[in-house]
């Protein structure tokens, strides 16, 4: 009898969880916050339900049910009226579903300007209708009773979209920006735009994520959706870094099962693929389409980064924080043509991880140096007009023997040892690029370069444990300009080295002049 008993309170836990049965995959998250999620013909999309005081938020729009059938529905399930309607995404064919759901009671339908925009097709907004509240970057639309919070991301996944958070329950609805099963198609979004609002996302601290599309099962969906975007971006990156077309993407670009959810639905398309690949290259790369107001107040870079034996992904993540750090603007490029002196006008700050050599096609064409005379004239010009230069260990190799690029830098490659432990040494500890540097040992590659004593001052040797020593760093001061060459920079251990972090900012802060110094 105890046995049954159990049984039967546990059989009324589930039927009160799952709500009203007019509603399919109904889950109350937490106590007044509801999920409810629709089948594959809708994407297997998303919406749910929040109650207020003495009303009924909605948060995105039913699908395969009618609009009179769903209000009903959730009045059954929280006792009370849906008097608000929050979008985070919309098509042109939703309008008439949001015009069924203001007649049949709710009066204030809240969304972002990119998301009116789609649905309306009023680019303009001159004539808002009274029911439609567009929402400020970040607006309060919940009540005495429950803090809802609603924030814009408008032009990350198409023209708008947004994500809502109650923070008092811990509960997100993340709109189109998590999509935890179906394909997220990728066309038409800004996938670097996408990361970094991930990155917000998760910064928020939610113990359960509602996504747009797909499961809402617990676990941390944000994590897996931003890891799929990063390496997408990783491998398509190397791709273009090796200076590949896009009929190399289907052969070159493989993800593993950790970035998907239901595998291989959601495994990326061409289209996807091609996507992310002309997002990588001129003419959207460096910028995305918004470059800097050349004299912008704070400072910006244009990072070169990516080869054969440096793919751009770990690179990005070692030079991420030294641009936090320095209150400096990257913008990453992994396609060689960014480099020009167009582009170059509208920064501050140059940095180059990444050696000189074009590799093979899938064409069988040769290995060649892609730095053109236009372009080693560029970063010469640019240096002595001011710029900095922040030159990061295989920049100096495979270049233009004898070029105006090398000459600038005062060095060139000439090897290196194998990736082993050696010690970084300082030697001009005065100097503002070593300040608060000591000796180090790092996991790296021991480069060789040759440097000229008469134009450089050197601030670094490493020493192997063989006892074979060789210049690890130094700077310049041609013209106006600064520049500074590491040798370190392999790999991500190395580049992480709090040693290395610290000299990385010290370098861009000088190079800047951003110091006394």
């Amino acid at each position: 009898m105890r046995m049954l008993a159990s049984f039967s309170l546990a059989l009324a836990v589930c039927s009160s969880a799952a709500g009203n049965d007019a509603l399919p995959h109904h889950e109350e998250i937490v106590p007044g916050v509801h999920a409810v999620g629709f089948a594959d013909l809708h994407r297997s999309a998303n919406c749910g339900f929040v109650e207020l005081e003495a009303a009924t938020l909605l948060v995105d729009l039913p699908r395969g049910i009618e609009p009179a059938a769903f209000v009903s529905s959730v009045a059954k399930t929280t006792g009370k009226p849906a008097a608000s309607l929050i979008l985070t995404h919309a098509t042109p064919d939703d309008l008439p579903i949001v015009d069924k759901l203001v007649a049949l009671g709710v009066t204030k339908v809240y969304l972002s300007p990119g998301i009116y925009q789609t649905l309306t097709g009023d680019k303009q907004a001159a004539k808002v209708p009274a029911h439609f509240h567009l929402l400020t970057p970040q607006g309060a639309i919940g009540d005495a009773k429950i803090k809802v919070e609603a924030h814009l991301a408008d032009n990350v996944f198409a023209a708008g979209a947004a994500w809502v958070i109650i923070p008092d329950k811990k509960v997100m609805f993340a709109g189109p920006l998590v999509i935890q099963g179906p394909r997220a198609p990728l066309p038409g979004s800004d996938t670097a735009a996408w990361v970094a609002a991930l990155e917000q996302l998760a910064a928020v601290g939610a113990e359960r994520v509602v996504p747009g599309f797909g499961s809402f099962v617990a676990g941390d969906p944000i994590v897996r959706q931003h890891r799929y975007l990063v390496e997408l971006r990783r491998q398509v990156g190397q791709v273009v870094a090796l200076g590949r077309n896009e009929s190399d993407l289907p052969r070159d670009v493989r993800l593993g099962p950790e970035t998907m959810a239901w595998m291989p639905y959601d495994t990326p398309v061409l289209a996807d693929l091609e996507h992310v690949f002309r997002e990588l290259i001129v003419p959207a790369a460096p910028f995305g389409g918004k470059p800097p107001a050349i004299d912008a107040a704070a400072p910006h870079a244009l990072v070169l980064i990516g080869d054969g034996p440096h793919e751009p992904g770990h690179i990005e993540l070692g030079l991420r924080p030294v641009f936090a750090a320095t209150g400096v603007t990257p913008h990453f490029a992994v396609d060689t043509r960014a480099l020009s002196a167009e582009n170059l006008a509208r920064v501050r700050l140059l940095v180059i991880l990444r050696d000189g050599l074009a590799r093979p096609r899938a064409d069988g064409s040769a290995d060649h140096m892609w730095m053109t005379p236009e372009q080693e004239r560029a970063v010469v010009e640019f240096v002595e007009r001011g710029g900095g230069f922040l030159n990061l260990h295989n920049s100096l190799g495979i270049y233009p023997p004898g070029g105006p690029y090398l000459q600038l830098l005062g060095g060139e490659y000439t090897g290196h040892g194998p990736l082993e432990r050696f010690q970084v040494e300082v030697v001009a500890p005065e100097h503002p690029v070593t300040r608060g540097v000591h000796t180090f040992a790092v996991a790296d590659e021991q480069h060789t370069p040759r440097y000229d004593a008469q134009k450089v001052r050197l601030l670094l040797q490493s020493r192997s444990d063989a006892g074979a020593t060789a210049a690890a760093g130094w700077v310049r001061e041609p013209g106006k300009g600064r520049l500074c060459h590491l040798a370190n920079g392999h790999t991500r251990e190395a580049l992480l080295d709090p040693m290395m972090q610290r000299l990385m900012q010290n370098a861009v802060r000088w190079c800047l002049r951003d110091g006394k110094d």
